[in-house]
């Protein structure tokens, strides 16, 4: 394994240029020389992030490793009706990108025998995004008419103010940007590193090498442009990295003199790399789409190390924008608060929220918890049977709070004791109002002087339940017990072995505190 050397293959990829290809398979080299020539420390950061992708690969050789979710937003920017690709080109690109990184494409029959057993592929799942920054809904795609007829290799398209569209928040999502570009340029990406732009991250993509589906370029019309693409967004060079030097950062791929176009027969020979030759076939290569079909182990865990370290791409696995009809086993949520809403007559009521399954496991517990501004946490125990996108309404227990304006908030958790997949849809909430007519908080003790039983008095208590309190003179606890006084607004208490003297009672309703002396007779 050797540390990759960018420079050179920019060399290669200017040299290629001048031949006159009239293809350009991939700009990203390209377009790190120009990031370059505008921020000297740009490569420097690239190669750092690499050292980091390092550090954890060797820390976490043989894990069983996570499913990765990867929420995507297709920007696609048109000029003429045929750039503005359909809904089903786009999703047929989705589907792609899903069968390649995880090696269920249907073509792994045509990797050479020699290279199968370092063939690898990710857990991985990429969807289009089904909320958008601001949490509505969205299909995962935007659509910009422009006055641009073409895009340079540049940023332009990535900003509305240049006739593109602005990147949503890079942390969270993958960006395409689908457009004309010019120079025969199928593709470039933005390779992982700290400092740079973070809405100017991610990939774009010629349209008519987007998808399968549509009108496509026949060489370029299986997905793989953006296979090839996402592997450099996740940390890939090239398999020709350094020509002979083989500096693609990688032990698995053999060293190749150059990148290979077209379909060539197994085996291609180059550096004295026989008797297999070049791994043509890898998506990292510019074989045309029909001949590429795998990544190696070594190329996974690259990516698999991008995919863990704060400072690149774990954040993703936190974004809010979820998956386009992509249910996670558990996933759990509150759908929305039905009450309280509006106005109120009365401090105490029965919040009623509607519990929905969004994931695929049938849900057979999960903690709804409550509460009302910052005041203490309510948590009721949902135990039922939920099945997968179904929701029910459930009425939780009797909550209280004061006049004036507040905001209920209602959250789930621990769904079948175990972690929610996708935590952004666990909430909901509602603003409501308590009329300042509603009688205050009152609680009295019916006398100071019995001889039998005393009764609490109860009027819009501030909690469902009263703990009390029965003190005597020397401080000591004689009883104390906890009465339901939503039930029974009028508590009698009847003690007939207490003592004949002076005691005090001491009773707590949520926020409120009693103290009334009495005096026992016997």
């Amino acid at each position: 394994m050797r540390k990759a050397g960018l420079l050179l293959i920019i060399q290669l990829w200017a040299a290629t240029f001048i031949r006159g290809q009239q293809i350009v398979p991939c700009g990203t080299d390209l377009y790190i020389q120009m990031q370059t020539s505008k921020d000297p420390f740009y490569l420097k950061r690239i190669q750092a992030a690499q050292d980091e992708i390092n550090n954890w690969r060797n820390a976490h050789p043989e894990e069983v490793r996570s499913t990765y979710v990867v929420p995507v937003v297709v920007h696609v920017i048109w000029n003429k009706t045929i750039q503005n690709i359909s809904d089903q080109q786009v999703q047929s690109q989705i589907d792609v990108l899903n069968e390649d990184f995880n090696r269920l494409n249907a073509d792994t029959s045509k990797t050479p025998a020699p290279f199968k057993p370092v063939a690898g592929g990710i857990s991985i799942k990429f969807c289009l995004a089904a909320y958008d920054p601001s949490g509505n809904p969205t299909n995962g795609i935007t659509r910009t008419q422009t006055d641009v007829t073409s895009f340079y290799l540049g940023d332009s398209m990535k900003h509305t103010s240049q006739g593109g569209e602005d990147a949503w928040p890079s942390s969270e999502y993958l960006n395409i940007w689908v457009c004309n570009l010019a120079g025969g340029v199928l593709g470039y990406a933005v390779m992982p590193s700290v400092g740079n732009p973070p809405d100017e991250d991610g990939l774009v993509v010629r349209y008519n090498a987007f998808g399968r589906v549509g009108v496509l370029d026949p060489s370029y019309n299986k997905g793989r442009t953006t296979s090839h693409e996402t592997g450099h967004w996740f940390g890939l060079y090239h398999t020709f990295e350094g020509g002979c030097l083989s500096q693609d950062n990688c032990d698995d791929t053999p060293p190749e003199a150059e990148a290979v176009y077209g379909c060539p027969q197994f085996p291609h020979i180059s550096c004295s790399n026989g008797p297999n030759g070049d791994m043509f076939m890898d998506y990292m290569d510019y074989t045309n789409d029909v001949c590429m079909n795998m990544f190696t182990k070594c190329q996974c865990s690259i990516m698999e190390g991008v995919l863990n370290d704060p400072a690149l791409r774990k954040s993703l696995q936190n974004s809010p924008g979820g998956c386009v009809g992509v249910a996670f086993n558990l996933d759990a949520s509150i759908s929305t608060v039905v009450f309280p809403f509006d106005t109120l007559d009365q401090q105490a009521f029965e919040p009623h929220v509607q519990l929905t399954n969004d994931g695929s496991e049938d849900i057979t517990y999960v903690k709804i918890n409550y509460q009302v501004d910052g005041q203490p946490i309510s948590t009721y125990e949902y135990n039922g049977d939920l099945g997968s996108l179904q929701s029910i309404p459930v009425i939780l227990p009797v909550y209280f709070t004061g006049e004036g304006g507040h905001v209920f908030y209602a959250w789930t958790s621990d769904p079948n004791h175990g972690t929610d997949q996708f935590i952004h849809n666990d909430s909901a909430q509602n603003t409501f109002f308590v009329k300042s007519t509603v009688p205050k908080n009152t609680n009295s003790i019916d006398s100071v002087l019995t001889n039998g039983p005393f009764t609490f008095h109860i009027q819009n208590p501030g909690a469902g339940i009263m703990h009390y309190q029965i003190v005597n003179v020397l401080g000591q606890i004689v009883f104390e017990a906890d009465a339901d006084i939503i039930q029974n607004s009028s508590l009698t208490v009847d003690l007939p072995d207490l003592a004949p003297g002076m005691y005090f009672i001491y009773g707590k309703i949520g926020y409120d505190f009693v103290k009334r002396k009495i005096m026992v007779a016997r």
